[in-house]
């Protein structure tokens, strides 16, 4: 029986000479790999629809345990054409929906269309991204504990940023860790970051959240607890030289 599913494409192979199989992010099932048949074609009635960042309607019979879904047809919703028409923006939007395919599960698809959504119209770009993996961090069980000190729990005269220890640590515990001490400021922003998510995304814009300095944290610690290498963040390492 045919089924509609609403999904966001967040990765697109070559297969063949003219198809392609796409990795879309669903609200129903999660990921989903689906082939497309003529993809390359400049006839294909899909072809408009099953771009990376497309957010699209897909018509599919979906088999629970088939390794690809065969697509019948796809119709755009929305294609966040100003995250194409940006190298910033592009470069961000493909850090996030790598992230998407390796870390969320099922429940990840709201922030996965939230994110892309803001990306598409925001002047804070890193922002939307800084939220995202801080939601990323704590989908995977790794959060970052930024309630007081990772050590002995105080709340007090907190001073440095642990990535070993998973967050905030205090001057006493720093005694014996001997980390560089970090600005009050920037540890207030880590904790408003990491306790936000994007129903207060509007809150949050022009705090000074849209720094990649703080998205460099987090996919520190994505990179340290998950053992995850995201090969798009090297794109926003070259913009940021």
């Amino acid at each position: 029986m045919d089924e509609q599913i609403n999904g966001i494409v967040i990765k697109q192979i070559d297969y063949k000479d003219n198809d392609a199989i796409i990795t879309v992010y669903t609200a129903k099932y999660g990921r989903i790999g689906l082939y497309v048949r003529g993809f390359k074609k400049m006839t294909s009635k899909n072809v408009y629809a099953t771009q990376v960042f497309d957010e699209s309607v897909f018509m599919l019979e979906y088999n629970p345990i088939s390794r690809f879904q065969m697509l019948k047809s796809a119709t755009l919703v929305n294609e966040h054409k100003h995250i194409k028409a940006d190298y910033d923006r592009l470069a961000i939007a493909s850090l996030i929906c790598e992230v998407a395919d390796t870390v969320h599960g099922e429940e990840g698809y709201q922030d996965l269309k939230s994110a892309l959504d803001c990306l598409d119209s925001t002047e804070e770009p890193y922002t939307v991204l800084n939220l995202y993996l801080s939601l990323a961090l704590r989908y995977a069980g790794t959060g970052m504990n930024v309630d007081g000190c990772c050590l002995c729990g105080s709340g007090e005269d907190i001073v440095a940023l642990s990535v070993q220890e998973g967050g905030f640590i205090c001057r006493r515990c720093n005694s014996e860790l001997r980390l560089p001490e970090s600005d009050p400021g920037y540890l207030r922003l880590i904790r408003i970051i990491n306790k936000a998510d994007f129903s207060v995304i509007d809150k949050i814009m022009k705090l000074g959240l849209n720094s990649f300095t703080i998205t460099q944290e987090l996919i520190g610690f994505l990179k340290y607890h998950l053992d995850i290498d995201f090969r798009s963040f090297r794109s926003l390492l070259d913009i940021n030289r």
